[in-house]
């Protein structure tokens, strides 16, 4: 897992190192056709989450804040990174093939997250805009450690999360306002990982690594686009993911400089 983490760096760090350099070799033939948008993100989203050959259901509760850059090219094509830090709550998940059986309990467990989005204007008329958009992100969790409660003896957990999240679809956005520009994005909407957790009692051992998946396939997201000036952006998104227990609902806040 740690050589796919660094791996999926170099290639964030590689878009980025590979389409700046040149804005500065030659920047002013570039800076006509590439617009460079830095900027903040924070997002929160509440997975109901399958788990076991039975079925079982529990609750995985995230958000996260991230600095990201946007590559804005010719013909409507748009590349951006992110990384940044995230807070996973995985309450309810139960690990039975431990020495002794354990039910995570609203514990927050913190990692790094990183992104990459690709978005693609195949659209482009006077009052609307429809994009083809992809988006990635893996969050791989620190390592936490947990006693064991009510024990005769000394017991200890270890456990170490990681999740990825990917989306396509379409973005379909009004231009009828002037600075405000709303929109609505269809999504396929997957989500799944592995929570590793080994447990020690005295000289006893165990590991159990439980698989994780996401109820919801398909995503709904409104949101709006806000554009004060032609040097600063602010989004805004809510998103609703129906499944077979009831909706999921995640939010997305950002704000970028366009350089």
């Amino acid at each position: 897992m740690k050589k796919f983490f660094f791996f999926f760096s170099s290639i964030v760090l590689a878009v980025n190192l590979t389409f700046i350099s040149p804005v500065q070799a030659q920047e002013g033939k570039l800076f006509q056709a590439l617009a460079i948008k830095p900027g903040i993100a924070f997002e929160y989203f509440s997975r109901s989450i399958k788990w076991d050959e039975n079925g079982h259901h529990s609750d995985l509760k995230t958000y996260f804040f991230t600095f990201e850059t946007e590559l804005q090219f010719r013909k409507g094509l748009f590349v951006s990174s992110a990384l940044g830090y995230s807070f996973s709550n995985y309450d309810n998940l139960v690990f039975r093939q431990l020495p002794v059986s354990v039910e995570l309990d609203d514990v927050n467990i913190n990692g790094f997250i990183l992104g990459s989005a690709i978005r693609k204007r195949v659209v482009n008329a006077e009052q609307l805009q429809i994009d083809g958009q992809a988006q990635f992100y893996f969050y791989l969790g620190n390592k936490q450690e947990w006693e064991i409660p009510d024990l005769a003896v000394e017991g200890k957990l270890e456990g170490k999360p990681h999740w990825m999240r990917f989306s396509i679809g379409p973005v379909i956005t009004y231009m009828g306002f002037a600075q405000f520009f709303p929109y609505l994005y269809l999504g396929y909407n997957k989500i799944w990982g592995r929570f590793k957790m080994d447990e020690t009692i005295e000289d006893l051992t165990g590991s159990e690594n439980k698989k994780i998946r996401g109820d919801g396939s398909f995503s709904t997201s409104v949101g709006f686009t806000f554009e004060p000036s032609p040097r600063l952006s602010f989004k805004a998104e809510a998103s609703f993911i129906p499944h077979a227990e009831g909706v999921d609902l995640g939010f997305l806040v950002k704000a970028m400089v366009i350089f």
